[in-house]
């Protein structure tokens, strides 16, 4: 199988906001690179009219089993309903 065409496991931990930053929530997305699931939870929260802070984003690595950082997609921009 390609390696481009496997899927992983992507979790983005984000929060309503600055002043709400103590309730952090996650998001698990599959998809084949970290921007893609990043891209996905940008439109989920578009469409569902939501605003969040984006934390970090995750990728479970199935040979070692454990989550690894690949924060560098975040654009660290606050997501908008407009």
């Amino acid at each position: 199988m390609d390696e481009k065409s496997r899927l992983f496991e992507f979790r983005i931990k984000y929060n309503a906001g600055p002043k709400h930053s103590a309730m952090d929530t996650y998001h698990y997305y599959m998809a084949e690179t970290a921007e893609l699931a990043y891209d996905f939870h940008l439109i989920s929260m578009r469409t569902k009219g939501k605003m969040c802070q984006n934390v970090s984003v995750d990728r479970f690595n199935p040979w070692s089993e454990k989550w690894e950082d690949v924060s560098e997609v975040l654009d660290h921009k606050e997501v908008s309903t407009k």
